[in-house]
């Protein structure tokens, strides 16, 4: 008899493990969908957009903005261009695109550990998106002085501040350079036009003073943008749309 109903646990123990697993696989799949077709949050992990966005700001990103994804060629279906002033969410030209299984192996090890670890590093890897502000596109040319940014529209004679090209407003931070830098140096808050083409984009941070950008790392490509961020939900003081 205790032969018997040490089977019996045994089995409904099994049984129980397989349907907790296979809940958290449809659960697992359908996050994943929702996150490839609709939305997913993200966590702001530095200051480069600051003040607009701080550390540790929770955001929602709009994954189809720009056209969705194929999980398994990393490729577009289709692509909708930007619009001058969005915020994106992006990955870094030096990140490693890697193959389609270790990124569903990172996405699930992500979502078993509520997003703590990662198959290819902490959120703050290299090879972690990151959140910029895309301020010209294919076509335009653009300049800084004073750490604000000129845009000459592509087919326009003349240059319009990046407030004027967007039609939005917000604060940009800059920095103090020191005595005697010279305006060609990094972070002198200057540099001459350059002319994008045709599937290029200038990115930058709001943190002029303190953000890794198109300044330095050129203008990126669209299958660099993953997305749109819209809104931030955290903290609860600063929730907004962006």
């Amino acid at each position: 008899m205790k032969r018997v109903q040490s089977f019996e646990d045994a089995r409904r123990r099994r049984s129980t493990f397989l349907r907790i697993l296979r809940y958290l696989v449809v659960l697992f799949l359908a996050f994943e969908l929702f996150s490839a077709f609709a939305f997913k949050s993200w966590t702001v992990v530095s200051g480069a957009m600051s003040p607009t966005l701080e550390p540790k700001d929770r955001i929602v990103v709009l994954s189809s903005a720009y056209g969705v994804f194929n999980p398994f060629s990393d490729r577009r279906s289709s692509f909708k261009a930007p619009e001058r002033g969005d915020i994106v969410l992006m990955r870094l030209p030096s990140a490693d695109v890697h193959p389609w299984h270790d990124r569903f192996a990172d996405s699930a090890l992500r979502f078993v550990t509520l997003q703590m670890v990662g198959l290819h590093g902490s959120r703050a890897s290299s090879d972690t998106p990151v959140v910029k502000r895309v301020v010209a596109g294919p076509g335009d040319s653009v300049m800084m002085d004073g750490f604000v940014i000129y845009v000459q529209a592509g087919g326009s004679s003349h240059f319009l501040t990046e407030y004027e090209v967007s039609g939005g407003a917000y604060d940009i931070e800059g920095a103090t350079p020191v005595e005697g830098w010279d305006k060609d140096m990094p972070l002198s808050g200057n540099f001459k036009s350059v002319t994008l083409g045709s599937d290029e984009f200038f990115v930058v941070g709001d943190n002029r003073g303190s953000s890794a950008d198109s300044r330095f790392f050129g203008p990126v490509s669209s299958s660099l943008i993953l997305g749109k961020v819209v809104f931030r939900y955290w903290p609860l003081a600063r929730m907004s749309e962006l």
